[in-house]
């Protein structure tokens, strides 16, 4: 039951509460953002009037993706940094306040979306520490320090966070125990935050199975094998990824969430 005393604390100065609200462009950091996945969220936000912020660790790969999206406001602003370094972290604050400096009432972002990369193929036989080292840092360590380090923009905007996470940590396949690894520690980490940065901050995951890619599944046998692990018998595509990222963004009475697709 909601008390009305309960609803009026949960309004804004203007009297409206936040599901009510309407949405006004919004400045989106998307990590990894030169990835297949990244790129392909970064043109949908992009194309609906967000401003995007990018970070990967390829500068020219960054400067062509930050130019394509200028939709006549001049370029998206980017910040270069690798994940695997101890100071990434501190690096991508360090450039977002000095591009986009804070204000009392905006931080430097409203929302993050984590489409961190890559998809490292280590078989059993040969995992070494440093795998498993290298991996929780790119996909676990480096994104949950990112998240705390914003919280404090992102509750100034009433914003989210929406990570990319993988269907094999709850249905495992061969030849990637750090990468899994480190997928269902963030998920576990990011689910935690959500309690954490309540109210004021949503976190929710998206848990994939396998996206087409066409450069490296030319093998119609293993494609057919790989395809028939999902219920629905085939991969899934980036647009049907960003329509579900998109709609975590928006979907203001969620947080803590796993939304599975493609299982």
């Amino acid at each position: 039951m909601i008390r009305d005393g309960q609803l009026a604390s949960e309004k804004n100065s203007s009297g409206e509460s936040p599901s009510r609200r309407p949405r006004g462009p919004r400045r989106v950091l998307v990590v990894g953002a030169t990835g297949r996945l990244g790129v392909a969220i970064a043109e949908a936000l992009a194309d609906r009037g967000d401003e995007v912020v990018l970070t990967a660790r390829d500068p020219n790969k960054l400067e062509q993706l930050a130019a394509s999206l200028d939709r006549g406001r001049g370029p998206a602003h980017l910040v270069c940094a690798d994940l695997t370094h101890r100071d990434a972290v501190a690096q991508i604050v360090e450039g977002l306040r000095a591009t986009l400096p804070p204000t009392e009432t905006r931080g430097s972002v409203d929302d993050i979306v984590l489409a961190c990369g890559p998809f490292p193929r280590t078989p059993f036989d040969e995992l070494r520490r440093e795998d498993l080292e290298r991996t929780m840092t790119v996909h676990c360590i480096a994104p949950l320090l990112l998240v705390h380090a914003l919280s404090g923009d992102l509750a100034k905007a009433r914003g989210a966070v929406v990570a990319l996470g993988d269907a094999g940590t709850t249905r495992p396949y061969e030849h990637h125990v750090a990468y899994l690894t480190a997928k269902g520690a963030v998920k576990t980490g990011l689910r935690a935050l959500a309690v954490e940065l309540a109210p004021d901050v949503r976190v929710n995951i998206v848990e994939l199975g396998i996206v087409a890619d066409p450069e490296a599944d030319a093998d119609p046998l293993r494609q057919h094998r790989l395809a028939t692990r999902s219920q629905l018998g085939r991969f899934g595509t980036p647009e049907e990824v960003v329509h579900v990222v998109v709609s975590l963004l928006d979907a203001t009475w969620a947080t803590g969430e796993i939304w599975g697709i493609g299982r």
